[in-house]
């Protein structure tokens, strides 16, 4: 549904090593491995070393107490699809980890791999939710894919750039021919002459479901180019021609912008664009993994997700979140009735076909 760059998933962090009685967390060895993992986990760029550490400790402390191992693989270096891309193909439930944690791809919302974790209806969860998440309806009525955190994208503006315009408030702002040339999103490639390895299709996939085929391509005739969403961030109020008045990032690295006299974070009004950060766990497995579980869901976690602006779903975390902001997202109906890998494509295929097209126009012009 998304590639990994705009999870910044373009350079590897190596994995912190745990103390010496834990092996360290590592990454699976072979597909055939996995059927007894606790948990297989992957997670974007700023929040593994934190993650791995916190998940660590967990793992200790439940040895200490019960003198029981669970054995936990997290991937940390620059890998985001195998193993996670063969589990639909595992022959049963045995042949697949207790608990997976990873953010919304269709490699884990294929409905075989789905049926191995899916709870039954009367033992579906029923966690507290913060208001924006149950307003965005970012929790699975069927219990499956039980969010825990998202990842919000958000607008970065150049005030001086504006030039008299206004500040975009929604999301259909963007298609309006005042931003022609003037928007960023993240994206990259080794150079100008090849196509785009990784870019933030989820973004594309969010445009398409909501205004059509018509609004991507207005959407396309308004972007500058794509680049690494750090790359933006660092050059967002400068003078540099790779950025524009408006920039589309995850909202981490939006406020991670060091000219913040010069720009503006804008939560949009009908609500930030949200990917779903989650845990899935085999119904056989939950009251064994609870260590796992209240870890994920917990107050520790959720403290490092606010700090790395990942928000946490945990109502109990405070100032997750911005006062009255709102998440948008295609929605669990939506992933439930479509082929969410054919709908990128289609979306990714839609967009850059207008946006070459324009590029075209322009050097013959």
């Amino acid at each position: 549904m998304s590639t990994p760059s705009h999870h910044s998933l373009l350079s590897s962090v190596p994995s912190a090593r745990a103390p010496a009685e834990l092996p360290p967390t590592r990454e699976p060895e072979t597909q055939s491995d996995l059927g007894r993992l606790d948990l297989l986990g992957r997670l974007p760029i700023p929040l593994r070393r934190p993650f791995k550490a916190g998940l660590d400790r967990t793992v200790i402390a439940h040895r200490r107490a019960t003198g029981t191992e669970l054995e936990c693989r997290f991937l940390s270096g620059a890998e985001w699809y195998s193993p996670f891309d063969g589990l639909a193909g595992a022959p049963d439930a045995e042949a697949l980890p207790g608990m997976l944690v990873t953010t919304l791809y269709q490699d884990i919302l294929v409905p075989r791999l789905l049926a191995h974790y899916t709870p039954a209806p009367e033992r579906r969860p029923a966690s507290p939710c913060h208001p924006s998440c149950l307003d965005g309806g970012l929790m699975d009525p069927f219990g499956i894919f039980r969010t825990f955190s998202v990842i919000p994208f958000v607008f970065l503006v150049d005030e001086r750039r504006l030039k008299g315009r206004p500040a975009p408030r929604t999301w259909s702002d963007l298609l309006h021919p005042r931003w022609t040339d003037d928007i960023v999103f993240g994206g990259w490639r080794p150079n100008d002459r090849v196509p785009y390895q990784d870019y933030n299709a989820y973004l594309l996939l969010c445009l398409a479901e909501e205004f059509g085929r018509t609004g991507l391509e207005a959407f396309a005739g308004n972007v500058r180019h794509l680049q690494h969403n750090i790359r933006t961030a660092t050059q967002a109020g400068s003078n540099s021609a790779g950025v524009g008045a408006v920039s589309v990032l995850p909202w981490l690295q939006a406020v991670l912008c060091p000219r913040r006299d010069r720009t503006r974070v804008v939560w949009p009004e009908d609500g930030a664009l949200a990917m779903p950060i989650g845990y899935l766990v085999k119904p056989d497995a939950e009251a064994r993994l609870a260590p796992l579980i209240d870890y994920v869901t917990g107050l520790e976690w959720g403290a490092a997700l606010t700090r790395n602006c990942y928000p946490p779903t945990n109502p109990a975390v405070p100032n997750a979140f911005p006062p009255g902001a709102r998440l948008k997202w295609p929605g669990w109906d939506y992933c439930r009735a479509h082929d969410l890998g054919a709908e990128t494509d289609r979306a990714s295929q839609c967009f850059f076909d207008a946006w070459y097209g324009r590029m075209e126009v322009r050097a013959c012009s």
